[in-house]
């Protein structure tokens, strides 16, 4: 118990707290600015078993906020969850770490947070916060959300038994409409603050549920602000008033197929049918320059031309990397 012992002395944590951690499983959705630094707490926190999901890898320009992570890391472009994993694994061997290098997606997504205590949102996209959203209500399991932008950041806690996510947003964004670091860029004060509350209402979670109020924290750490929100279930809402299960049901996220004999990667996504004029005019707000025909926008950014069509697919010119294709495709088009 010497490791734990600052925490211990805690009077709401004490030794049955710490033992409460001890017999926990907490799976970590996401390995980036929020993920590596909550995963951190949590293992030095004494969870006994942390699972983290991402597909990435590590690159140079996540070392600004993405903790633990190395120079080394991202010159060999390890996977994230298999390189957050080592590190983890150095700093308490007692906890349980368990690594999975694919995408949280409709069809896995139940199983892989079977057995889970309470499941932490570190993503970056709507669809996969959606498929968290519904995953842990079939499983009746709580999880935390965070978001960080810029200098801002939001956090929230649901619970089966309370206001789900999709009481507080409805519906997916617009095509284009959703923001991302790549492109309004973030402060790593404000992803490290996110994850160190998101780490705190994990462990209320697990030690004292009753301490969980149900509100939404926002923030901005270059102008000091806080304050909070009620969070207040929708009655009418589809998934934890309706039981529909729609991002259970199958792959949501973008599939990427590299062009043969080209340098170019075709983008598809089930969820994405856009307004190309709305469309243009929601990029161009972003100050990204885009060109409109009649049947598709060519925009350039993140030093890739992208050709997005009607029905949602976008062509990434200047690469054959999958991975990275996404990674544009997201960062631009904010699914």
């Amino acid at each position: 118990m010497e490791r734990y012992s600052r925490q211990i002395a805690l009077p709401f944590v004490g030794k049955a707290g710490q033992a409460k951690l001890g017999a926990a499983k907490v799976t970590v959705i996401g390995c980036g600015a929020l993920g590596t630094v909550a995963a951190e707490l949590l293992v030095r926190g004494g969870v006994g078993c942390v699972q983290i999901v991402d597909r990435d890898v590590v690159e140079l320009s996540n070392l600004q906020r993405q903790f633990l992570f190395t120079e080394r890391d991202a010159a060999e472009r390890l996977p994230k969850a298999m390189a957050l994993a080592a590190h983890l694994q150095t700093i308490n061997s007692d906890v349980e770490i368990l690594p999975l290098v694919t995408d949280f997606s409709g069809s896995k997504a139940v199983d892989m947070l079977t057995g889970s205590t309470v499941a932490v949102d570190a993503t970056d996209n709507y669809v996969t916060r959606f498929t968290i959203n519904d995953a842990c209500l079939e499983l009746k399991l709580p999880w935390v959300y965070g978001g960080a932008l810029g200098s801002r950041g939001m956090t929230a806690t649901f619970r089966a038994e309370g206001a789900c996510f999709r009481c507080l947003f409805s519906e997916l964004p617009m095509l284009g409409a959703g923001d991302s670091c790549e492109i309004e860029g973030v402060l790593a004060s404000a992803t490290a603050t996110i994850a160190a509350l998101q780490a705190v209402e994990v462990m209320k979670l697990i030690i004292a549920p009753h301490a969980v109020q149900g509100r939404i924290l926002e923030l901005d750490v270059w102008n000091s602000s806080f304050h909070t929100l009620s969070l207040q279930r929708d009655e009418s809402c589809p998934a934890c008033r309706g039981g529909l299960r729609l991002f259970l049901a199958g792959d949501r996220l973008p599939e990427a197929s590299i062009v043969c004999g080209r340098n170019s990667v075709l983008v598809s996504s089930a969820t994405a049918q856009p307004d190309l004029v709305e469309l243009a005019q929601v990029l161009a707000a972003k100050g990204l320059v885009v060109t409109r025909t009649k049947f598709s926008l060519r925009v350039e950014a993140q030093e890739r031309e992208v050709i997005v069509f009607a029905d949602g697919r976008a062509l990434i010119n200047g690469t054959s990397d999958a991975h990275e294709a996404r990674r544009v495709y997201q960062a631009i088009l904010g699914l």
